[in-house]
């Protein structure tokens, strides 16, 4: 390390380490300057300083033990320049690059940004770009979108090239639709396994895109539309609701189509009105169970009478009757009905699965009837049965049953795994949680060649520049690219640069692909502490606790400040954007804009949102937060008749994926009062007794 320049020259000391290969001519110019600025105080030092901070934000190495890892420079101009549509700054950009370090890399990347929004206009570019550099990032995105291009010019002959080649690519409907559209053009017709591909995408009960039109036509021209499947495809529309499309089908089918449409639509509506008669008369096996299923689903036990009577006079077959038995005792379970755990000891074998194994405890559970939960679980396949969950429950079963010391030896196993139920075996016996020794986050070293190496790798270079940048999605995508090549030896030492760039997502993906969750040596890595600052500010501001905020970004988020869910939820915290606007109102923020991917908004509005949930549930933490997942007004239908303790309500949560949630938060919670204080808090104390609904 040394310092160049010195307070006499009016210049801050500037620490440099290892600087790109053309840091020696900045640095002559930096001393040329700095010499003007001694021989003459007037000198604008603010030109100086100004200089010096463009060339450690843009071109600063983060050093590996000797390997550079650069942000080529023009790498931000391009991509600020794609973003405004600036031809002339991205060609600029361009040229730039080529003399950088890793910068034919992060041209090609910049390329295919360019063309993603200008498929129309560069065709040309694209099928280059695609022909030359298949396996670049970025590039199934550009063949998608290249593909839907040739498809509105009826490009046929260049579709089926563009298809077949690489990058392979999982093709949606509509490309697939496409695809098929292209062999009709140049080959006038489709084999026989595609036209039965073609025909079980045309049998589903909702409007295919319209790529699709052409071959259907296809298929009715040609006499492949038979009755029998339109009967199909107007049942399963019915079944999903979609009426017109129901209607619709009526009118270009066969005709008599209509009554059969009516059956379904009336056994879908008043199945409990219609399935009496049905049986009755004998009517069709397929009729009957469907009507069952449906009935089962709002009324279980009236669909259990109706099973019964059809199961008297013959009319199904054995698997028929048997889903029925399972969904009905299954919506009896979910609903928390005592007769519950009687209908899913009575579902046959052979329509026994995990979701009615499961069940079948958790029924007992609900109920806290020890010797029907040590039951269920002996009940149940060996495989399942050892999953932690159902060992902690039925060493409880052993202790509430006076067996404590059969219970004792399972609880001191599973103690040895910090998760919920390792928390929770602690617990049980009173012993002190099996935590690492030091919990400051570091990670076992990497060696220096391999730390050398991957911070020589040109695409590596470019992930972590964009990251450096703030390009969290880019920087996933080629992070993404590159490590699917690598070798699994290499994976300490990309950990290693995650750690020391502070890519806090990219690191637990990581050491969860290394299969090192538990492991002693990375467990503290799992449970990173960033926005310490925010976190504190808005914990104290609503009264929460902070490792509340931080387990819940990690559940949400994996702290990555950008992304964003199917159904809408963003940043952080993942809210949903009316959540965040009541949220706003109700809490007097008046936070404006609402940006969400800021993590400052998104923090404070989420601890918000926690404290609104915190006193909506008084203070108890498993409902509250299995709120923040499922929403307020499911939890409290879960809410129990009676009080039960904290850890049954937990594993008795109906969703599987809010049940999963809870756990992770509870447990989360608790590493990360371990991370910050270096003592964790006691699971045990998290889960107060859960009370009925007022």
């Amino acid at each position: 390390m040394s310092l160049v320049g010195s307070g006499d020259a009016g210049i801050a000391p500037v620490v440099v380490g290892a600087l790109p290969q053309n840091s020696t001519a900045i640095l002559h110019t930096v001393f040329v300057m700095s010499i003007k600025r001694a021989a003459n105080p007037s000198f604008p030092l603010f030109r100086l300083a100004l200089l010096i901070g463009v060339f450690f934000m843009t071109t600063v190495a983060v050093r590996a033990d000797g390997a550079e890892m650069p942000v080529p420079e023009g790498l931000e101009a391009g991509l600020v320049a794609i973003e405004r549509g600036d031809e002339p700054g991205f060609r600029q950009a361009m040229e730039t690059l080529v003399a950088q370090p890793a910068g034919r890399e992060a041209r090609r990347f910049l390329e295919a940004r360019w063309l993603l929004d200008r498929v129309d206009a560069e065709p040309a570019a694209v099928a280059a770009l695609l022909r030359e550099h298949p396996g670049a990032p970025l590039m199934k995105r550009l063949k998608r979108r290249y593909l839907d291009h040739l498809a509105d010019e009826k490009a046929w002959g260049e579709y089926r090239l563009v298809f077949d080649r690489d990058p392979a690519i999982r093709p949606g409907t509509r490309h697939q639709c496409a695809d098929w559209t292209a062999t009709l053009s140049l080959d006038g017709g489709l084999d026989e396994p595609t036209i039965e591909e073609a025909l079980s995408t045309w049998q589903r009960g909702r409007s295919q895109p319209s790529a699709c039109d052409p071959v259907f036509e296809w298929l009715g021209e040609g006499g492949h539309l038979d009755e029998a499947l339109y009967r199909t495809r107007i049942r399963n529309a019915v079944s999903e609701g979609r009426d017109g499309l129901a209607r619709y089908l009526v009118r270009q089918g066969p005709t008599g189509l209509a009554a059969w449409r009516d059956r379904w639509v009336e056994l879908r509506d008043r199945p409990a009105g219609i399935l009496p008669g049905l049986i009755d008369a004998g009517g069709d096996a397929e009729q009957i169970t469907w009507g069952l299923l449906r009935l089962a689903r709002k009324e279980p036990a009236r669909a259990r009478e109706l099973l019964a009577l059809a199961e008297e006079r013959g009319r199904l077959s054995a698997e028929q009757a048997g889903s029925v038995a399972r969904l009905a005792a299954l919506k009896a379970a979910y609903r928390y009905e005592p007769q519950a755990y009687e209908w899913l000891r009575e579902v046959p074998l052979a329509a026994r699965d995990a979701e009615v194994w499961t069940w079948t405890v958790r029924s007992a559970l609900r109920r806290l009837d020890w010797v029907r939960v040590k039951e269920a679980i002996d009940a149940m396949p060996a495989a399942l049965a050892e999953e932690r969950e159902w060992r902690y429950w039925r060493a409880v079963a052993d202790a509430e049953l006076g067996q404590a010391t059969a219970a004792r030896p399972v609880w001191r196993e599973l103690a040895e795994t910090p998760d919920f139920h390792g928390f929770l075996a602690a617990d049980r016996l009173g012993i002190t949680y099996t935590l690492p020794p030091e919990n400051g986050g570091d990670i076992p070293p990497a060696e220096e060649k391999a730390l050398d190496r991957l911070a020589s790798n040109p695409w590596l270079v470019l992930a972590f520049a964009l990251h450096r940048l703030d390009r969290p999605a880019d920087a996933r995508r080629v992070f993404e690219h590159e490590f699917r090549q690598l070798a699994e030896d290499d994976y300490v030492a990309l950990a290693e640069l995650a750690r020391r760039a502070q890519w806090h997502d990219r690191l637990a993906v990581l050491i969860a692909r290394m299969d090192r969750v538990h492991d002693h040596d990375w467990y503290a890595a799992r449970f990173p502490l960033p926005y310490p600052e925010l976190v504190a500010r808005f914990a104290e501001k609503q009264a929460i606790d902070p490792d509340w905020i931080y387990s819940i970004m990690r559940r949400e988020s994996l702290f990555m400040r950008d992304i964003g869910s199917g159904v809408g939820a963003q940043g952080l915290m993942q809210l949903m954007p009316s959540t965040a606007r009541w949220i706003n109102r109700q809490a007097g923020l008046h936070i404006s804009p609402l940006t969400l991917s800021d993590p400052a908004v998104n923090i404070e509005l989420g601890a918000a949102y926690l404290a609104h949930m915190a006193e909506r549930f008084e203070g108890r933490y498993p409902p509250a937060i299995a709120a923040y997942n499922a929403g307020s007004g499911r939890v409290r239908d879960w809410l129990p008749d009676v009080p039960l303790p904290g850890d049954v309500w937990v594993d008795t949560i109906l969703f599987d994926e809010t049940r999963a949630y809870a756990r992770a938060v509870l447990a989360g919670m608790v590493t990360y009062q371990w991370r910050r204080e270096g003592e964790p808090d006691r699971l045990e104390r998290l889960l107060p007794v859960i009370e009925p609904a007022d």
